[in-house]
């Protein structure tokens, strides 16, 4: 059985008032299923439920993974608000001007608001980072800006963050 459900869109272009049918769609999507991206903080990307696949206009949601000794780049969400939920490995998130680590390891959540400059750090050197990601960006990573500015400091701060946790663990 398929759900879907159509409404109509009134968009104004120009002057010109239009009508624009949405459909969204119920749909089961497997990651193994959708192709991998690069995004321009250099994380690689399953976006799996996002409008392009789904109809999906005020959410979206997808896979993250990133290599051993990973760090993405400094950058934030222009409009959305994330929720980020780690499945496998541990990862440092600096947030804020100040790049304040944040800890999080499988099966803890992390929220991130929009406009919030951010970084995920990989903690280790050996194993991968998975995690699941849910956006406010209904087209998945459509509003990142980069702040390059931060990316001087944070190869040190990355590199103190891994020493200090491969020390406590």
């Amino acid at each position: 059985m398929n759900f879907e459900l159509t409404k109509e869109v009134l968009l104004r272009v120009y002057g010109t008032v239009l009508v624009k049918s949405v459909v969204k769609h119920v749909r089961v999507v497997g990651a193994a299923g959708i192709a991998e991206i690069t995004g321009p903080q250099q994380q690689r990307l399953t976006p799996c439920v996002t409008n392009e696949l789904c109809g999906a206009e005020g959410i979206s949601a997808g896979m993250v993974q990133m290599g051993p000794g990973m760090v993405s780049k400094a950058h934030y969400h222009a409009h959305s608000e994330i929720v980020v939920v780690c499945l496998r490995g541990r990862a440092a998130t600096l947030v804020g001007p100040e790049l304040t680590p944040y800890f999080h390891g499988p099966g803890e959540f992390i929220f991130i608001p929009e406009g919030v400059i951010h970084v995920a750090v990989n903690l280790s050197e050996t194993d991968d980072i998975v995690a699941m990601e849910m956006r406010t960006d209904p087209h998945f990573n459509r509003d990142v800006v980069l702040t390059p500015e931060y990316d001087a400091e944070i190869a040190e701060i990355a590199t103190r963050l891994r020493l200090s946790d491969a020390m406590a663990s």
